[in-house]
């Protein structure tokens, strides 16, 4: 039971610092909790913190708390332990095999992370193009938001995200700056396009989606990250440009 136990909550870790929401997290570890055979199980979560109580059919009852620090938003990750508790609650897949693709999940990530900035860079150059930019001004936003994505990548397990967010958007703006004065574009532009790779678009999502939830608290301290990652990309571009940026 011990095992089950912790297999529970490693996926329930997961699906937090992956940027699931509330409800998913909750739903994934009753099913598996069930799946298990335990008579009854209770879960509260937070995007701080895990809380878990399974009842056994002998009388006891596991109580588990797993604090959660840090992630980063893996939308990839999120299905793959969500397909797998599945599995798991179907009887496709024993316990063996779900802890060990639990533990291949927690260790390699799923997707592949080198090409998140080559992702990330298309994206900022059809923002920078669908706000009016040239192929130019698009070319240089993709480029740059790459570039972010790479820098933002090497602090995740360092900084906290506003940290990250205000770095990458100071990047953005003299990386973007330092090409506009070598190359006739539209610098506001390409600023523009390149820090919207750091904007907090599966955080406000999974907030509304945890407000329409019920998930009060969940729902307003992500709505809170969200507001202060925005405003900490704001200042970053603010400060490069009062600097003597564009």
């Amino acid at each position: 039971m011990e095992e089950l136990v912790g297999l529970i909550l490693k996926a329930g870790e997961l699906l937090l610092t992956c940027g699931a929401e509330m409800a998913r997290v909750e739903e994934t570890i009753e099913r598996m909790g069930r799946a298990a055979g335990f008579s009854a199980v209770e879960s509260y979560a937070t995007p701080t913190g895990l809380f878990v109580s399974l009842h056994a059919p002998d009388g006891r009852v596991y109580t588990r708390v797993k604090r959660i620090r840090g992630g980063h938003s893996n939308i990839a990750l999120i299905a793959e332990v969500n397909s797998l508790s599945r599995a798991f609650a179907a009887g496709k897949i024993t316990a063996e095999e779900l802890r060990y693709a639990l533990e291949r999940l927690q260790e390699e990530g799923a997707g592949n992370a080198a090409a998140r900035p080559l992702i990330g860079g298309g994206g900022a150059l059809a923002f920078a193009m669908m706000v009016g930019g040239s192929w130019l001004e698009g070319l240089v936003a993709g480029v740059v938001g790459a570039l972010v994505l790479f820098v933002v990548s090497r602090m995740e397990r360092r900084f906290p995200k506003v940290i990250q967010a205000a770095a990458g958007s100071m990047v953005a703006a003299a990386a973007v700056t330092i090409v506009g004065q070598r190359l006739s574009i539209n610098t506001n532009i390409a600023i523009l396009g390149a820090v919207m790779v750091l904007a907090p678009g599966l955080v406000i999502t999974t907030a509304i989606r945890d407000l329409l939830s019920g998930e009060l608290v969940s729902g307003l301290s992500r709505s809170a990250e969200a507001l202060v990652i925005a405003v900490a990309i704001a200042a970053g571009v603010a400060v490069v440009l009062s600097l003597g940026g564009a």
